[in-house]
């Protein structure tokens, strides 16, 4: 649903000059001998096309003459995860990304083949937010890379959640949020939490943050410390094996994979729902109008820093413009973080708004006028000191492998049942009877339960609630959809 909203007229004047269709093509690649600089684009937003559009306007716009080129396929470029800047041009020559915006927790690894921003070239650097430029700027006033957006763990609850209300750290969170609450993909109705650990980056990253915020100092990648894998894995059964650490749910019709929780939290489904406040976009108005949002508590302490990652522009050190002095990706980087761009691409009017989180204090300030969870993203970013996620390491390749040794590490410490699918529709408990134990003779053993409901199942499919967790979904190979009877269920 389209969200239209009123805002004051000078406000309006200033952002809609960069909203709209693009006034020039930025999509047309470069070819050999042309004067033609590229950018690539942060691929996992909600809408990569507001991002584009504002850009390529605010190019054209400034007067630049040159031909640029916005690289928003993530095949292409991923965000600086495990692509390095360089594409194949129009004439099949490999040639640099001059400008890129990559996750800055792999910061210690792009320093070295980025070249600092002049002060000269940037714009209003004192309006970033301070997590940002506290760890980008350096001491002559030029930046390594200018922040764009934001993001820290958020727990999205129902108004009125008192319990939650009061979560304040880790220990807070479990005992609010015990484990065992469901065993599927998905919870049954408004009950347990719901939590994103299954990729290798995203564990590994949270195993440092965690023992970082537990004891101040980054915690060794060379072995890991088994208290906090039994935190992790503690998390992890107040949602389930799947949900938590596969990720293996069933997909939900216009919902994007990497905001699953959040639509199913939207539809009724989990008590509360941990992800980054773009998630919101993938919820209804009706939902949105009931959330509290609050920071998530990694640490068992309190006081401790609000832990921010960031995207952020950097200038390609291998890029041609920069031959004999030249300034252009210095610019292109500066208007990318312009705060009139931010905005158009964040709340591209009259489209519904992003709920990405801004690196810019003005334009955060502006969307808590806008709407009131902006209003409480303001709160979570002021309520606390904050710091940027940045691993100690100048290795992606190490990272992700030590993030693989995290993931297997939690889920060997799971402890908790999972589903299983059935190879037989299961309709009553006399069939469950029947069925499950040779399902879960290998898990084992079966604990009783089952379901065919969907979501917690997937539609048409039923399962056995089995002891142990053998598979990392509960879909067997084999199982073909069933006609859907009358659903019924029993849970533990």
């Amino acid at each position: 649903m389209t969200r239209f909203i009123l805002l004051p007229l000078a406000v309006f004047a200033l952002f809609s000059f960069f909203t709209g269709k693009a006034a020039a093509d930025c999509d047309v690649i470069c070819t050999d001998g042309e004067t033609c600089i590229a950018a690539g684009l942060y691929p996992y937003v909600p809408d990569t096309d507001a991002f584009a559009d504002a850009i390529c306007n605010a190019w054209t716009s400034a007067g630049h003459t040159e031909k640029l080129y916005l690289i928003a396929d993530e095949s292409v470029w991923d965000g600086g995860y495990g692509s390095d800047p360089a594409y194949i041009n129009g004439s099949g020559t490999q040639v640099p990304i001059d400008v890129f915006v990559y996750d800055a927790m792999y910061l210690n690894y792009w320093e070295p083949l980025t070249t600092p921003i002049p002060a000269s070239q940037i714009s209003d650097p004192s309006d970033f937010v301070s997590y940002a430029l506290n760890a980008l700027a350096q001491p002559s006033g030029d930046m390594l890379a200018l922040p764009m957006l934001g993001c820290t763990n958020i727990m999205f609850y129902i108004n009125g959640d008192k319990p939650m209300d009061g979560v304040a750290t880790l220990p807070d969170f479990l005992s609010v949020n015990p484990a065992g609450v469901y065993i599927s993909p998905v919870p049954f109705g408004r009950s347990g939490a719901m939590i994103n650990m299954a990729g290798k980056t995203t564990i590994g990253v949270n195993y440092m943050v965690k023992g970082y915020l537990d004891s101040g100092s980054w915690p060794s990648m060379t072995s890991l410390d088994p208290t906090i894998i039994a935190s992790m894995a503690d998390l992890s059964e107040t949602a389930s094996y799947y949900n938590a650490l596969t990720g293996a749910i069933p997909p939900l019709p216009d919902v994007e994979d990497q905001y699953i929780r959040a639509g199913y939290f939207s539809q009724g489904y989990g008590r509360t729902s941990i992800g980054f406040s773009e998630s919101m976009s993938q919820m209804s108005d009706t939902t949105r109008s009931r959330l509290t949002l609050r920071a998530f508590p990694w640490s068992n302490r309190t006081g401790v820093a609000n832990m921010f990652y960031a995207d952020v522009v950097g200038v390609n050190s291998n890029s041609s413009y920069l031959s004999g002095g030249g300034t252009l990706p210095f610019a292109l980087a500066n208007l990318m973080t312009e705060a009139a761009v931010v905005q158009a691409a964040i709340a591209p009017l009259p489209n519904e708004l992003s709920y990405l989180f801004p690196a810019r204090e003005s334009v955060l300030g502006n969307l808590a006028g806008m709407d009131p969870l902006y209003a409480q993203m303001q709160t979570i970013l002021n309520g606390t000191t904050s710091e940027l996620v940045a691993m100690p390491t100048t290795d992606r390749t190490s990272f992700h492998s030590f993030g693989g040794q995290v993931q297997q590490a939690v889920m060997s410490g799971f402890s908790g049942h999972c589903d299983l699918e059935s190879p037989t529709f299961i309709g009553s408990d006399t069939q469950a009877a029947t069925v499950c134990p040779s399902v879960c003779s290998t898990s084992g053993g079966w604990v009783g339960s089952w379901t065919n409901v969907a979501p917690p199942a997937w539609p048409g499919y039923s399962a056995c609630g089995c002891n142990q967790c053998t598979q990392s979904s509960p879909l067997g190979s084999t199982v073909a959809p069933a006609a859907i009877s009358t659903p019924v269920a029993q849970r533990n």
